[in-house]
């Protein structure tokens, strides 16, 4: 949390550096906050778990595409791994924990999805699944913080997510 300073993050937001801790006791709650708000995002992400696994694997990519174009920022701060550097050992647990939920969630809806026979049983599960991921990834501008325009308008999210699934259940054919 060396490179975190209230000067350097009131500056980045536009306000006094005093006025950050009108609403925080310290940098490490700050850097709570911001965990706090990160899980919270992604948690509202994942969709219902009943439903067929490609479904809640479009769904999945459609929420965090909207995701990825509302909170630019917040995405950046955990591609770079600010936000698990800023929150110490016990932040950067917690950052890896919350990840680990969406790489679990991946991976169980394409491995179902593998069974079904859905989507090509001659690509491993984690290969796919980070697939996905580079998908989310370079949606968000590959950690840079700013949003890649791909040219497909407003309904890129659905564009994608139709687009991802053709590929999946295409993979490891002829």
């Amino acid at each position: 949390m060396r490179q975190l300073t209230a000067v350097a993050l009131a500056a980045e937001v536009g306000i006094a550096d005093g006025t950050i801790f009108r609403h925080f006791k310290s940098m490490e709650e700050v850097v709570e906050a911001a965990i706090d708000r990160f899980e919270t995002a992604l948690a509202s992400t994942f969709p219902p778990e009943e439903g067929e696994a490609l479904d809640r694997l479009g769904a999945f990519l459609v929420n965090r595409l909207k995701l990825v174009r509302q909170k630019p920022e917040l995405m950046m701060l955990v591609f770079s791994g600010r936000l698990a550097e800023a929150g110490g050992e016990a932040g950067a647990v917690r950052v890896g924990k919350i990840v680990a939920r969406s790489v679990h969630f991946l991976r169980d809806c394409l491995a179902e999805a593998q069974r079904r026979g859905e989507v090509s049983q001659d690509t491993p599960v984690m290969l796919l699944v980070w697939m996905v991921i580079g998908v989310i990834r370079g949606a968000s501008g590959g950690g840079h913080g700013t949003p890649v325009d791909t040219g497909l308008g407003s309904e890129q999210p659905e564009t994608v997510r139709r687009e991802l699934e053709r590929f999946l259940r295409r993979s490891g054919r002829p």
